[in-house]
């Protein structure tokens, strides 16, 4: 269906799952909000999750100032969307939000998903907020591209903002939410294993594999390890579960020997915060307390000769470290593991099995620094006709105060040019302790 015409557009397909309570062997969310923005009918994924239709979603609503109308993506012989939920969309012609239910506060992943399937989504410049952060800025997407955020919610409500720049449009595909500061993630990352698909993840991510950001690929100390037997998780423990990373992260890993380092090379925008989680898990000791390296971060020591069994106490135990690095001018995070004198000569010493980067926000609200934003609804959606009638009746009264203000000053420089005298007020002691007014006539001069 075609947008009026000049009609800023916004195509929306949402998904939100709340992670909330304790993990269990199979991911059951305390929320799990799977919609359909534009869609006649539910959606089905290979994966079992079921989509449902905006029109009929009784945990959301969506608010626009205008009419919101659904679009479809183009028939053939254009090229088929990858899934039956980037064929579908919703078009606003302005600004507009998503309010979704919370059942449980705390820290969740939000996960935009943009699939462009017309020129004019190519081209559309936008911001999106979330929960009163600026998450993007002036973003557009001329091809498919996912963004991860990580951020609190602290209300029963988590509204989703879209605002379209002047003459341009807005849109997202599908967005998947989780459950103060806020993250994007840019980077997850499989050493020496495959891709991990949103099917093999049960918070659907997508790992990517480290071969493209290695910097020293060629390295003789390196070896890439593989393993099939069982990842050993904590009983009772909420830090450590398979929603931290899946097992296809851990059951890969990358080594070097004692005399080498690998080293890994991402680039990210510059002047910037970020957190840096590191996933480890012994898939290459034969014993314990044999192995130790070092880790480098940006170039600068962050651990040295680390022994990872003393800290988890077993083999195939998955285990994280978090960093939080500044990155300056260059725009490239490096990060490298050494090996150690104290690891036995010519056996793997050290090993990284999973990386992920996520940045930080600069300010309270925004992912780049503070910019004029507007994410509320207004007060013809949010705070209704009475309200707007109000504001419309003070500035009628500050309008009126304002042209009584200018017809004195001009009616005073009538009277300056006339008589050549103007008020003046100054303070006088009244013989009593308190100061008070008094007028009088002072002669001057003016050039009006």
């Amino acid at each position: 269906m075609a947008s009026p015409p000049g009609a800023a557009r916004l195509a929306a397909l949402l998904l939100l799952a709340l992670l909330a309570g304790p993990a269990a062997s199979r991911f059951a969310p305390a929320d799990n909000h799977l919609i359909a923005c534009g869609a006649t009918a539910p959606a089905v994924l290979p994966d079992g999750r079921r989509f449902v239709p905006d029109s009929g979603c009784a945990s959301m609503t969506l608010r626009s100032a205008a009419p919101a109308l659904p679009s479809a993506a183009p028939a053939a012989p254009a090229p088929a969307p990858p899934s039956p939920l980037h064929a579908a969309a919703r078009v606003f012609s302005c600004h507009a939000s998503y309010d979704l239910a919370v059942r449980r506060r705390g820290r969740h992943v939000l996960r935009l998903h943009f699939y462009p399937f017309s020129p004019a989504l190519a081209s559309a410049r936008f911001h999106v907020g979330a929960g009163g952060f600026l998450l993007l800025h002036n973003f557009t997407a001329s091809s498919p591209v996912v963004k991860d955020f990580l951020l609190p919610v602290d209300a029963d409500v988590l509204v989703l903002t879209f605002v379209p720049e002047a003459g341009s449009a807005a849109f997202v595909n599908r967005t998947d939410g989780l459950s103060s500061q806020v993250f994007e993630t840019l980077y997850r990352v499989n050493v020496a294993g495959r891709k991990v698909t949103p099917f093999n993840d049960t918070l659907w991510r997508t790992w990517v594999n480290d071969e493209g950001f290695l910097v020293n690929k060629e390295s003789s100390s390196s070896k890439a390890w593989s393993f099939g037997g069982r990842i050993a998780y904590p009983k009772d423990s909420r830090l450590m579960t398979r929603e931290v990373a899946p097992d296809n992260v851990y059951n890969s890993a990358r080594s070097v020997r004692s005399d080498g380092n690998l080293t890994w090379g991402f680039p990210v925008p510059a002047r910037n915060r970020y957190l840096v989680r590191m996933h480890f898990c012994d898939i290459v000791s034969k014993a314990l307390y044999q192995l130790y390296f070092s880790i480098y971060v940006n170039g600068h020591l962050a651990v040295k000769d680390f022994d990872i069994s003393s800290t988890t106490g077993y083999l195939a135990y998955p285990y994280y470290i978090d960093y939080v690095v500044d990155v300056e001018d260059e725009g490239m995070l490096k990060l490298a593991i050494g090996g150690s004198k104290m690891s036995r000569p010519g056996e793997a010493s050290g090993f990284l099995n999973g990386l992920e980067i996520m940045r930080m926000n600069k300010t309270g609200g925004g992912m780049d620094g503070d910019f004029p934003v507007v994410l509320d609804m207004g007060y013809l959606v949010s705070k209704g006709f009475g309200e707007f009638a109000r504001s419309l009746l003070c500035g009628l009264v500050f309008a009126g105060l304002f042209l009584v203000l200018v017809m004195l000053v001009l009616r005073l420089r009538t009277e300056l040019k006339n008589n050549g005298t103007l008020w003046f007020s100054q303070s006088v002691d009244s013989g009593e302790g308190k100061l008070a007014k008094a007028y009088q006539l002072v002669p001057t001069k003016t050039d009006y």
